[in-house]
């Protein structure tokens, strides 16, 4: 959609259309069959705009409560942050005066950020801050709208914060090297290092030589998946390090935050639990600090696994009842799978070269006869990963 679809959708004309096709969706009719009826009274273009808008809907509904009442395209919605992530990340806006949104996409950052001040939201992409602005309108948010790109915009001299997400995909894919970014990395430090609080949305695989001194980095998984990471300047600084975790069962986030790795966490063979540690830990470099919470240690320096003897519960970790342990040997391992009655697994690795795809569709394969004899489904995961110098797999049944 381009921002002349955008304003054809929110005048009345637009709006009619759009619900006549949206009763097309609830009644069962193809794409197709809406669009010839659509087309019997609305140009291609805006039957074209009409199908773009629900789709994009569609694509939003998993990120936004109200994405029924949005505006998105499916591209912009799959780029949009999912708002419990960007609600998170506006808290550190508390007290801003006004907040600049640089490279604001199609606005969920910004929706959150202004729940905290006024908003100005910059994107060179006019189509972008259309949707930013019919989005600010629906939800009656004070979010200004301006055209230009990051490096060329002049910040108003009320605004005291910034959210900066720079572009990290170009015309052949994703973008790795910081400095060819848009903006670049070293361009979005400056402009945050200049205000009193300040944020950079940054690509969760960074490479931590590029994280400039004195800031922080976030870690920030959602239901189970490292969706972002943020360098945080001024003010907006908490700690040298910190994990975050979303999730429905949470009530908010949970976070900890400290000092990287020193190595002091003590490496012993398996015990009776294991905890595979949510990646947030392990990219922040934050398992000295979780492992006491568990009362356990690791299994090898390299790898986030960690195992103890106690079955505690802990947001950065999902827990798992050991069965038993062995050096890896695909027969070894299925024989005891079978003499464990098991009728289907799950494997999972880390540090570990194994196709873990092709390794559970043999082993469920072997399992067959288990699952034919009995009617009781006894499922286990299998890790895969190293201790010291050997490579082990553990039988174990996933508890939390």
């Amino acid at each position: 959609m381009d921002a002349h679809d955008v304003d054809w959708l929110r005048s009345d004309h637009g709006a009619r259309a759009l619900a006549r096709a949206a009763e097309g969706v609830a009644s069962g009719l193809t794409e197709l069959a809406i669009l010839d009826r659509l087309r019997r009274d609305l140009t291609p273009e805006q039957a074209r705009a009409v199908l773009a808008l629900i789709e994009g809907r569609r694509s939003a509904a998993t990120k936004f409560a109200d994405a029924g009442a949005l505006f998105f395209d499916r591209e912009s919605a799959e780029q949009a942050t999912a708002e419990a992530v960007a609600r998170h990340t506006a808290a550190r806006f508390a007290g801003a005066t006004r907040i600049a949104d640089l490279g604001c996409g199609a606005g969920g950052d910004a929706l959150a950020l202004a729940a905290h001040a006024p908003v100005i939201a910059v994107d060179r992409d006019p189509s972008r801050l259309a949707l930013v602005a019919a989005n600010a309108h629906v939800r009656a948010l004070p979010i200004e709208v301006a055209e230009a790109s990051v490096e060329a915009f002049v910040l108003p001299g009320d605004v005291d914060a910034a959210w900066l997400d720079p572009a990290r995909r170009g015309d052949s894919g994703r973008v790795r090297d910081p400095e060819q970014w848009s903006p670049p990395l070293s361009v979005a430090v400056a402009i945050a290092s200049a205000l009193p609080r300040a944020g950079i949305k940054v690509a969760p695989g960074i490479d931590l030589a590029a994280v400039p001194a004195g800031c922080e980095i976030e870690f920030i998984s959602h239901e189970g998946t490292l969706v972002e990471a943020v360098l945080w300047f001024g003010a907006a600084v908490t700690a040298p390090r910190r994990a975050t975790v979303l999730a429905a069962g949470l009530d908010g986030a949970a976070s900890l935050a400290g000092a990287p790795d020193t190595g002091a966490t003590p490496i012993r063979a398996p015990g009776r639990t294991l905890y595979d540690l949510d990646p947030s830990v392990g990219r922040a470099s934050l398992v000295d600090i979780v492992a006491p919470l568990l009362h356990a240690w690791r299994l090898d320096e390299h790898t986030a696994y960690l195992s103890g003897d106690e079955a505690l519960d802990n947001p950065f970790a999902r827990r798992f009842r050991i069965d038993s342990w062995m050096p890896f040997a695909e027969r070894r391992l299925r024989d005891a799978l079978t003499d464990l009655g098991v009728t289907r697994v799950e494997v999972m690795r880390r540090a570990s070269p194994v196709d873990t795809n092709a390794l559970e569709t043999r082993l469920n394969r072997a399992l067959a006869s288990n699952r034919s004899r009995s009617g009781e489904q006894r499922v286990r995961t299998v890790a895969l990963t190293r201790m010291g110098d050997a490579h082990i797999a553990l039988i174990a049944e996933r508890e939390r």
